[in-house]
Order: C-alpha cells, then structure tokens, then sequence
C-alpha cells in the first residue's frame, strides 16, 4: 500500500524533534500525544468539512472521511484514510477507491475529472490535501505553541 507523507517540518526537523522526544520524561511524551491527537482532531473535523461539500461521488468521499482513524500514540499527529474493512456494497473498499475520489481519473468515469498536477510531483487533490494545504500554517502554528510549552514545563521539572 502506498504510504503518503504530509508534513509541515523537513525531514531533518522531524529527525531533531524525534531525538527530542527520547530525552523527555514519560510526562512529556504523553503530553505531547495529547497536542498531537487534539490537533490531529482539527484536521481531520476541517478534512470531514470539505469532504461534505463535494458533490461529485457524494456519499462515497463521505464514508471515506467519516472512516477515518486518528493515532492516540502518535507524537506528531497522525490521520489515516481509506481501510479494507469499510466496504461498499459491490465489493469495493475505502482502501483501493479514497485515491480516485481524491485525486480524479482521466480514465474511469465513476471518479471526478484528474485534479491536476501540484508542485514537481504529485496531485492537487479536492479534500483531504488542499484542505491540508489551507490549514497548515494554523496547524504548524498551534502544534509549536503547545509544543514550546511542554518542552518548558519538561526543562522545568527535568
């Protein structure tokens, strides 16, 4: 399965926020799992919002985003779309249709029309990435906010 990678931090950021987090307390850690999850939350209510107002496939983008998982454990936040489990009734699963409704097809018809091209690589997409596109300053914004804090009250009692 393809793995898709959204991040508002390089690599070498994600890196050097990783080997922070082996040097905190359990404490921190934990909190840190909360601001991710609350934050992961946002996105996901504002990625359920703009998945609502698609009209083109309608209640299949609304059972992909109304199937999503969201990681309690992850420290960065964490959304996931699109499962075997969650089946419509001709077979097909949010697994293998989320990307068509996502990012279009120029060939099967069921789909929107392709979204086009975004940056050097990739897709524009219609409501999981532009939505994520839109929101992530807000979201980078509040993640270093509480994350500074966590790391004070961490320096404080460390």
């Amino acid at each position: 399965m393809d793995k898709v990678e959204f991040s508002a931090f390089s690599k070498r950021e994600l890196g050097k926020l990783a080997k922070t987090f082996t040097l905190m307390g359990d404490d921190a850690v934990d909190e840190s799992k909360k601001v991710a999850f609350d934050i992961s939350i946002l996105a996901k209510d504002e990625i359920r919002d703009a998945g609502y107002a698609r009209t083109k496939a309608a209640p299949a983008v609304r059972r992909v985003v109304d199937g999503v998982s969201v990681s309690r454990t992850s420290k960065t936040g964490r959304l996931s779309y699109g499962f075997a489990g969650q089946r419509f009734s001709g077979g097909a699963t949010t697994q293998i249709l989320w990307r068509g409704l996502e990012f279009g097809s120029r060939r099967f018809k069921q789909f929107p029309v392709w979204s086009g091209r975004y940056g050097v690589r990739g897709s524009a997409g219609y409501f999981i990435f532009p939505t994520l596109r839109k929101i992530q300053p807000q979201l980078t914004l509040k993640y270093l906010q509480a994350m500074n804090k966590v790391v004070q009250n961490w320096s404080k009692s460390g």
